[in-house]
């Protein structure tokens, strides 16, 4: 996994300093306990990761809004919790003061430093020119990309014709070249930063100096957090896939899928009990339910649920206009204390005892109902290949996208499962459910 933006380090570097000082200074001035590089440490951790977590460091969809404003002062807080824990049951020190404090001066820099990052992220940084090599449709895909994201700081400066081929493009404000030939000459006199080959060819002889080359399933990759899809890449991945199939990941993937699904149903059992009870007494039907799940392979297995529905038939209101599954606020037949149950994912906690059983993963692609992938797969193509991996309790696919149910939505799906099967490794697995649980406890994960 690689990103196009050089701005992380920096700006990840200031707020290990901001949280650093903030809090060694207040801890001082409040003349707490002399271990105070334990607490400090613990809060410049948990906050670099929390703040990871909430996507803060996502610069290609970096924005000075409202929601990232509340998703900064939310992480600030969440950091400091674990050490103030320490310090009120260890020490038994009054900690609200120093609490309120290091909240807001931490808060109150590292929001006037992200004010000033974006200002000149989006006013004074120096916009990238992008040359396309080709006007096919992968072409068209990564241009649309670029237009998309303003946080990249990159303007498409032109295509260049290949092959002499006469395809659609974007914007026809955008200059086609069509001498290929004239590649090195196009790249100076249009002040190229970065060239990307959408369509093949074996014409390009000269490599410029500064510039950087792409092959566009790479710059989609770098610019999306996404996995291009057609012929040529789905091959290249099947060999990868291949090829890299270990047995010492397989083995740490089964411990880290052990160890959190015994975690994380120890540490929510007083939840789903009371739940489970509550469901119990709504209608008198059983609050666990099984449903068939396509796992690993296209091999079937029944997936255990809270119920969280009155308990009734399935059918789903728009299935004559091409749904298969209800929208969450406009479906009736949810319990209504069980709409919180659902986005916070709660009713899916027993899906641990799949994961106990082999059958599920902790991360990995969504555990599709049996009868909706009888239909994504005649419909979508190459939607088997999520299955060459066990499904999963959460993945990259559903903290950023979430649920979806119609077919343009689940094709988009199927890029991020895709970019996780080429980039899976158990530490990224293991900050996928961090915050999937960051998600589900703020009510996000829908």
């Amino acid at each position: 996994m690689r990103s196009l933006s050089k701005s992380i380090p920096l700006m990840f570097t200031f707020d290990l300093i901001i949280l650093g000082l903030s809090t060694a200074f207040w801890y001082q001035h409040f003349n707490f306990p002399k271990f105070y590089g334990l607490p400090v440490l613990i809060i410049v951790l948990t906050g670099l990761a929390v703040l990871f977590l909430k996507a803060n460091y996502k610069i290609r969809e970096f924005n000075n809004t409202l929601k990232n404003t509340y998703l900064l002062f939310e992480g600030i807080v969440f950091a400091n919790i674990p050490s103030l824990g320490l310090l009120y049951f260890v020490q038994g020190v009054d900690v609200l003061k120093f609490f309120v404090v290091n909240i807001l001066t931490v808060f109150i820099a590292l929001k006037l430093y992200r004010v000033i990052f974006h200002y000149w992220l989006f006013y004074i940084k120096k916009v990238k020119n992008i040359l396309i090599l080709g006007t096919d449709k992968r072409a068209r895909v990564i241009a649309d990309e670029i237009q998309g994201k303003k946080a990249l700081r990159m303007q498409i400066a032109g295509f260049v014709e290949v092959n002499n081929t006469e395809e659609f493009v974007v914007d026809s404000k955008i200059p086609v070249f069509k001498n290929i030939e004239d590649l090195s000459q196009i790249i100076e006199e249009n002040d190229i930063d970065i060239v990307v080959i959408a369509q093949p060819t074996e014409l390009i002889t000269t490599i410029t100096n500064g510039v950087e080359f792409y092959k566009m399933p790479d710059f989609y990759e770098m610019a999306t957090g996404k996995f291009y899809i057609d012929e040529k890449t789905i091959t290249e991945l099947y060999y990868q896939f291949a090829k890299n199939k270990t047995l010492i990941y397989d083995f740490c993937k089964r411990a880290y899928d052990i160890i959190a699904a015994l975690i994380i149903l120890i540490v929510t059992l007083p939840i789903t009990g009371i739940t489970a009870l509550r469901i119990w007494m709504t209608d008198g039907e059983s609050p666990i339910y099984t449903q068939t799940r396509v796992g690993i392979r296209g091999k079937e297995f029944k997936c255990y649920k809270l119920r969280t529905m009155y308990s009734n038939n399935y059918v789903p209101k728009n299935l004559a206009t091409g749904g298969y599954a209800e929208n969450q606020e406009q479906d009736d037949r949810v319990i209504p204390f069980c709409r919180f149950v659902r986005k916070a994912r709660f009713d899916e906690i027993p899906q641990m005892i799949n994961v106990l059983k082999g059958e599920m993963s902790i991360v990995g692609p969504r555990a599709e109902w049996d009868e909706v992938v009888k239909i994504y797969k005649e419909q979508i193509p190459y939607y088997n290949c999520r299955m060459w991996v066990k499904t999963g309790w959460t993945g990259w696919a559903q903290i950023n996208q979430g649920h979806c149910i119609n077919n343009e939505d689940v094709t988009e799906k199927l890029t991020y499962d895709l970019y996780y099967l080429k980039y899976r490794n158990v530490l990224w697995e293991i900050c996928i459910l961090i915050k999937a649980v960051f998600m589900a406890l703020g009510g996000r994960h829908d």
